[in-house]
């Protein structure tokens, strides 16, 4: 089994989501150092340091040596670039039959 850290990721602008709340199931953002965007499922979130940590479902990247990697990302609030919340969508259509 190959152990591999994830790539640093990027902060973004502190106004750009105006505390837009993420929750399990949302789809994020993630823009690491080494330049590819990767979108992924959180599946879980845990208070640490004082701050809400998340993590990723497995995210499927190539490897510099041509392999393929499997990684779970970790990362906090500041580093999310972009939010699909899933919670919205799914409230939508419950919404309308009401109508």
């Amino acid at each position: 089994m190959t152990y591999s850290t994830q790539p640093p990721l990027v902060p973004r602008a502190d106004h750009a989501l105006d505390g837009t709340p993420i929750h399990v199931g949302d789809i994020v953002h993630l823009y690491p150092a080494d330049g590819s965007v990767i979108k992924a499922r959180v599946i879980y979130n845990a208070p640490f340091n004082g701050a809400t940590t998340y993590t990723t479902d497995l995210v499927t990247r190539r490897a510099e040596n041509g392999r393929t990697q499997k990684l779970r990302f970790r990362f906090r609030h500041e580093h999310v670039h972009g939010i699909e919340p899933v919670r919205r969508a799914a409230q939508s259509p419950a919404c309308q039959a009401q109508a």
